[in-house]
C-alpha cells in the first residue's frame, strides 16, 4: 500500500518513488562518470600516464565514487558559489522546479573548502575502506562566473589540510576542475 508521501509525489512528477529513484541514481552516475572521463583525459595528457575509468564505485562495499585502471579510484565533490546555485543546477537536470530563495552571495572557494573537509571526515570514519590504492578527491568547481585567475589566486593562498595533521588518513592527491572563462574549456590543477 503506498504512502500518501508517494501517492503526491506520483501524482506531481507522473513517476513512483521507486522511478524517482532510479533516475536521480542515473543522472549522478552519468555526471560521476562523465566527470571522471573528462578529468583523466587532462590528468594522463599533463602526467603522461593511460589511467581510465572503469566502473563506478559501490557504496554498499565501501568503494570512492569511481575505480580507474592503475589501482586509482576517484571521489567527486562539487563546489558551488551557493546553496541556490546547487539547488538550481540539480533541479534543473532532474526537470523540477526551482524552489530555493534567490542567494547572491558567491561562496565558491570557501564551500571548496567546506567540501573537502567533509571529504576527509569521511575518508577517515571509513567511509571509502573498501578500495586500497591511489585515492584521489577531484573537485569540480561550477562556478559560471570563476575566471582562471581567480583559481590561480586560490591555489597560491591554499593552505594543505595535511599541513595540519587533524586527520589519521588524508587523499593522496587533490585536485580541481573548472570551465575556463576565456574559452569554455575545462581545466584541471593540483591542489595537494
Amino acid at each position: 500500500m503506498p504512502s500518501e508521501i508517494a501517492k503526491r509525489r506520483k501524482a506531481a512528477t507522473g513517476y513512483s518513488v521507486s522511478v524517482t529513484i532510479y533516475i536521480m541514481n542515473n543522472l549522478k552516475n552519468s555526471h560521476e562518470k562523465a566527470s571522471v572521463v573528462r578529468f583523466l583525459g587532462l590528468f594522463n595528457e599533463i602526467n603522461k600516464e593511460s589511467i581510465s575509468f572503469v566502473r563506478l564505485g559501490d557504496p554498499r562495499r565501501k568503494e570512492p565514487d569511481c575505480i580507474c585502471s592503475g589501482n586509482v579510484a576517484i571521489e567527486l565533490v562539487g563546489a558551488y558559489d551557493n546553496q541556490y546555485q546547487a539547488s538550481k543546477m540539480w533541479s534543473e537536470a532532474r526537470g523540477r522546479k526551482q524552489n530555493k530563495p534567490v542567494e547572491l552571495r558567491l561562496l565558491t572557494f570557501e564551500n571548496l573548502e567546506t567540501a573537502i573537509a567533509g571529504k576527509l571526515e569521511k575518508l577517515n570514519k571509513g567511509k571509502y575502506s573498501g578500495f586500497k590504492g591511489r585515492l584521489l578527491l577531484l573537485c569540480n568547481l561550477h562556478s559560471p562566473l570563476l575566471t582562471d585567475t581567480d583559481v590561480i589566486n586560490f591555489q597560491e593562498r591554499y593552505i594543505p589540510f595535511k599541513q595540519d595533521n587533524h586527520y589519521k588518513h588524508y587523499f593522496d592527491e587533490i585536485w580541481i576542475t573548472w570551465k575556463s572563462e576565456k574559452n569554455g574549456v575545462w581545466q584541471i590543477k593540483v591542489l595537494e
